[in-house]
């Protein structure tokens, strides 16, 4: 064998991986018989990069509208409910379906809690979180209690009947936690802020319990004293965001 057939073996074989020629192996046309008389068919090794470039198009639409998404609702309940939207439209099991409609449910009433503050306009006084943890509604404590009392305001009731009738919707456990700030309290009826905290998160229990009829085998409370602060106290402004109450709705994993 001399140089001139190594060349032209090499120049065959890469002519057919790069499917020039539409491929050696292709060679030849649809419909032509071989010679034992039968009609062949081949097909391009060209024809998977169609599909497969089609493919990636969607994909990448699909991953952009879901950016868009985390960007314009910042990853708030608003983009778990279109995500649930769009798993529930996928379909599945019975089972991944429930935990979809619950899923659903727990996003739905994050916007329902949102679209209230702002109708409102209690942003100043109250915010919602969700992580995959949990809901957590933070009421600041003018919405609901005075000065070192844990007697509920009359004006904290339009706002706590409005997470009861989100809570009602579900069966998911609630905890529900009191925070205050760091002054030392002097009062003849609470001897800390541990005890302070404490009962004003029960007094927003008594509250969904006797007034709401919600089933106190979901509530949990903590009293946390000045101890979990979300800013600064030292300012009176720090202060104020500080003295809260904190509705942690609990998520089903």
């Amino acid at each position: 064998m001399d140089e001139d057939y190594f060349q032209e073996e090499d120049a065959d074989i890469i002519s057919a991986v790069s499917g020039g020629e539409d491929s050696k192996i292709s060679s030849k046309s649809e419909g032509e018989k071989s010679d034992s008389g039968h009609s062949e068919h081949f097909i391009s090794t060209n024809s998977w990069v169609i599909p497969y470039a089609n493919l990636m198009t969607i994909l990448m639409i699909f991953f952009m509208i879901l950016y868009a998404y985390a960007i314009l609702y910042g990853g708030g309940s608003r983009y778990e409910k279109a995500m649930t939207s769009i798993q529930k439209g996928v379909g599945g099991s019975n089972e991944q379906l429930k935990k979809i409609e619950s899923l659903e449910k727990e996003a739905n009433a994050g916007g329902q809690m949102e679209d209230f503050i702002k109708e409102k306009n209690l942003s100043e006084y109250a915010k919602v979180e969700t992580n995959a943890q949990r809901i957590r509604i933070s009421l600041s404590n003018p919405i609901l209690f005075g000065s070192g009392s844990a007697e509920l305001k009359s004006a904290a009731t339009p706002a706590l009947k409005e997470i009861a009738q989100l809570i009602l919707t579900m069966e998911n456990p609630i905890i529900v936690e009191g925070h205050t700030d760091d002054v030392p309290i002097s009062s003849a009826k609470y001897r800390s802020n541990f005890e302070l905290s404490a009962a004003r998160a029960f007094s927003v229990i008594n509250y969904f319990i006797n007034t709401e009829k919600i089933s106190p085998e979901r509530f949990s409370t903590f009293g946390y004293g000045e101890y979990r602060p979300v800013v600064s106290n030292d300012t009176e402004a720090g202060r104020a965001k500080n003295r809260r109450i904190e509705i942690n709705i609990i998520r089903k994993t």
